[in-house]
């Protein structure tokens, strides 16, 4: 992964490449589900699904389940079945266990094959669920653990967005801009404490939104790592600042965070002279209406990118490459 940055500055990281993300094949418009339709959940992206390399799988169709089919369900959780101590029945209860976990595995090696390691899942499926898959025959019945193939992925340790995550403009956001942050700290070289504090600089404004205490922790055990520490003291903060950057933020505090840097930007007169793209920060429409906030944050990401600045609440950006090497031919030239 391409990054563009200046050590030390004040200014937002940018990542170049598409982002591969994996995705259920039914929430990307397959028509893969056990009754044959599909959801396309990815219509909120708008323009910037071009920002991403989709690569769709469906477990129970890589099963040999076919599609229509009977729909199978649990008798405990996906971790359950991996671990022998649960099974996939069909309606009529037939034993699918050992084909769905052959599915599943299939669908993992194809990702991993793609160099994945972000995934969009349909929550509540007896393969894909994340975090409430459905356990017994009845729709609402539901556990607080995962699928077959969820509980596989979250043991990867990869970025997961359960498709819920995508139901309006702001929701997305909020993933997204995690994400970048996620990827982009994951494959940063972290040699030394200070590479690893520097890390945090950019990426803590997050964190302190969605998870303050987490983050007040996270800066007492940075603030006691020696100069020398050593890889194994190292890539365990930096797991746990993964984990962080996983935890989704809400309305409530996305505007509050919005507002505070807004608010700080102006008093150091970082937006003296900047266009400000009609942001209309504290108007009800804001206030109340999730699409409005997004479009605010969004404009707020488009004002950092066109004049170097670094903003908290998205402190990487992904921008094309192309855009990247005008807008630095532009300051070059002083334009």
């Amino acid at each position: 992964m391409v990054t563009h940055c200046a050590r030390g500055a004040a200014v937002a990281e940018i990542i170049t490449d598409k982002v591969a993300i994996g995705v259920s094949a039914c929430v990307f418009n397959c028509p893969v589900r056990y009754n044959g339709r599909a959801f396309d959940a990815l219509r909120v992206l708008g323009r910037e699904r071009s920002d991403f390399s989709f690569t769709p799988v469906c477990p129970e169709c890589l099963a040999g389940f076919g599609v229509p089919r009977e729909p199978v369900h649990l008798t405990g959780t996906g971790q359950e079945v991996l671990a022998g101590n649960a099974r996939v029945l069909d309606r009529r209860g037939h034993d699918k266990t050992e084909q769905l976990v052959a599915g599943c595995e299939a669908a993992l090696g194809s990702l991993e094959r793609a160099g994945i390691e972000a995934f969009i899942a349909k929550e509540a499926s007896p393969s894909c669920g994340l975090f409430k898959a459905r356990v017994g025959k009845r729709r609402t019945e539901q556990s607080g653990g995962s699928g077959v193939f969820g509980a596989m992925l979250l043991d990867r340790g990869w970025f997961l967005i359960p498709d819920e995550g995508l139901a309006n403009p702001l929701l997305w956001w909020d993933w997204r801009r995690r994400l970048h942050a996620w990827l982009w700290l994951k494959r940063r070289e972290i040699a030394t404490s200070r590479d690893l504090y520097d890390a945090w600089h950019v990426l803590k404004f997050i964190v302190q939104e969605t998870d303050r205490p987490a983050a007040d922790e996270m800066g007492r055990a940075l603030a006691a790592l020696p100069k020398g520490a050593s890889a194994e003291q190292l890539e365990p903060l930096r797991a746990r600042m993964l984990a962080a950057l996983r935890k989704p933020s809400s309305r409530a505090r996305i505007r509050g965070a919005l507002w505070k840097t807004y608010a700080h930007a102006r008093k150091k007169g970082q937006l003296d002279g900047v266009d400000l793209h009609d942001l209309n920060m504290d108007s009800p429409e804001v206030r109340a209406n999730v699409t409005e906030i997004a479009r605010e944050v969004t404009g707020l990401e488009r004002i950092s990118f066109e004049n170097d600045l670094l903003f908290g609440t998205t402190p990487v950006l992904r921008r094309d490459a192309r855009r990247v090497r005008a807008h630095q031919a532009a300051e070059s030239s002083g334009e």
